[in-house]
């Protein structure tokens, strides 16, 4: 059985491998720095232990060629979690928070503010948000730009299209920012 010491040891060791793992040479904007803001923002309303745990494995494997970041993602999360031995409970939460983010749509409780966190970024002032597009445009080097462009605006689009954006009065307060945003984004790029 596990002893509070010996969790305590387990999360060190496996937040310095989460560091690594965002600070890999090809992340521009799902990084360190994408991390800290989301922890940042969630202290200010208060996060729990699944959803500090979905923060930093949300984006734990990322390669912008593969379609199933996610999925990678939750499947490590269950793996390093039990082995460093938190509960099943809380894995299972973790895990279906992670998996949320690929559709940006809660399936459980806590996903809502993670999920809203991950999204803030669409509410920061527009030099900002300009700078995590060029960030995201960073990772997606081997895309040509044509096509690149074309799966952003669709991207933003969809996002545009949905009821709501943010599920959390925390996310709820950027929803008209974020909106603004991304309406501004697909005029300058010269999308319908």
């Amino acid at each position: 059985m596990s002893t509070p010491a010996s969790l305590a040891a387990a999360g060190h060791q496996l937040v310095l491998e989460l560091t690594r793992r965002y600070t890999e040479p090809h992340r521009r904007y799902h990084d360190i720095r994408h991390i800290a803001q989301m922890l940042a923002w969630g202290m200010e309303v208060g996060l729990d232990d699944a959803q500090v745990w979905a923060i930093w494995f949300h984006d734990a494997v990322y390669d912008p060629r593969r379609p199933d970041n996610e999925e990678q993602s939750a499947v490590l999360a269950e793996r390093c979690l039990l082995a460093s031995g938190h509960g099943q409970d809380l894995v299972n939460v973790v895990t279906q928070i992670v998996r949320d983010t690929r559709t940006h749509t809660p399936t459980v409780r806590e996903s809502g503010l993670v999920l809203d966190l991950d999204l803030g970024t669409l509410a920061l002032p527009w030099d900002a948000f300009c700078n995590n597009t060029a960030a995201i445009r960073g990772e997606y080097a081997h895309v040509d730009d044509a096509s690149f462009a074309t799966g952003r605006r669709r991207f933003m689009a969809g996002l545009l299209e949905r009821p709501r954006l943010f599920f959390t009065p925390w996310g709820e307060k950027r929803e008209a920012t974020a909106r603004a945003n991304i309406t501004r984004f697909l005029n300058d790029s010269g999308a319908d």
